[in-house]
């Protein structure tokens, strides 16, 4: 994390989050030319008022390997809605509850009703009240019901809250559009970008970052800055060198 500050991280976070207004289905091919070869697929998929999703899949050649996307890092979201039912991966919608917006966004998730809540990583359990200015919910693990935790959380309609968590220390969680982070013991814990063109995450306890978006990449093992020179070429700086990058349209749904 000595690389890339905390601040600079967020400043770059919130202004990519702004680049990419939404488009019909289509598919998308990014190519890096940077120390290695690196390619990425990505699909864009939207059928109306039934699903959404965006995945990506790509493979970078090395002097002695070729590596594959991990599956985890493959789906950037999925949304399937139907009256009553829910069921999505890194898709907040409206809600303002942060134990859900994380748990979303790692794992998948079922809803009924609005109220009902499954996740399937960790088997978490949750009721969700009504959300308006003030709501309330409540979470447990399937498989252990003593590991319970209380989220209140005061939100207006333009996405900007504050949560009290109450589970085995007491976490307050900050929430300013597409930008979620928590506070524990006076220091930033975690931070997340909830976002379907741009994905952040970073986790305090294993110093951990990922993210996924056109203009910045940051794994386990590299990072990318792409600097646009047109719309479908970039200039790349990376911990493997600089080179240039093409990001071109395959398919597009035919309005």
């Amino acid at each position: 994390m000595k690389k890339f500050p905390l601040l600079l991280i967020l400043i770059v976070s919130i202004i990519s989050t702004s680049s990419f207004a939404s488009s019909p289905s289509k598919v998308l091919f990014l190519s890096d030319f940077a120390g290695t070869l690196k390619n990425e697929f990505i699909f864009d998929l939207k059928f109306a008022d039934i699903y959404e999703t965006k995945f990506n899949f790509d493979f970078e050649s090395l002097e002695d390997e070729v590596r594959l996307s991990n599956v985890d890092n493959i789906i950037n979201y999925f949304k399937f809605d139907q009256v009553g039912f829910e069921f999505s991966y890194r898709n907040p919608g409206n809600r303002n509850d942060p134990y859900f917006l994380i748990g979303n966004f790692n794992s998948f998730s079922m809803v009924l009703d609005d109220y009902f809540v499954l996740t399937f990583s960790d088997l978490e359990f949750g009721v969700i009240f009504e959300e308006s200015l003030f709501n309330m919910s409540f979470w447990t693990k399937v498989t252990d019901l003593s590991q319970s935790k209380v989220g209140l959380t005061i939100a207006n309609s333009n996405k900007l809250g504050i949560s009290l968590g109450f589970e085995d220390i007491m976490k307050f969680y900050f929430r300013a559009g597409d930008l979620l982070f928590s506070l524990d013991d006076n220091a930033v814990d975690s931070v997340y970008i909830l976002n379907q063109d741009f994905l952040l995450e970073y986790n305090s306890s294993t110093k951990s970052l990922l993210v996924d978006s056109i203009y910045f990449d940051k794994n386990d093992e590299n990072f990318y800055f792409r600097i646009p020179v047109t719309k479908n070429l970039f200039l790349i700086y990376s911990n493997l060198g600089t080179g240039i990058s093409f990001y071109i349209e395959l398919l597009r749904e035919n309005n």
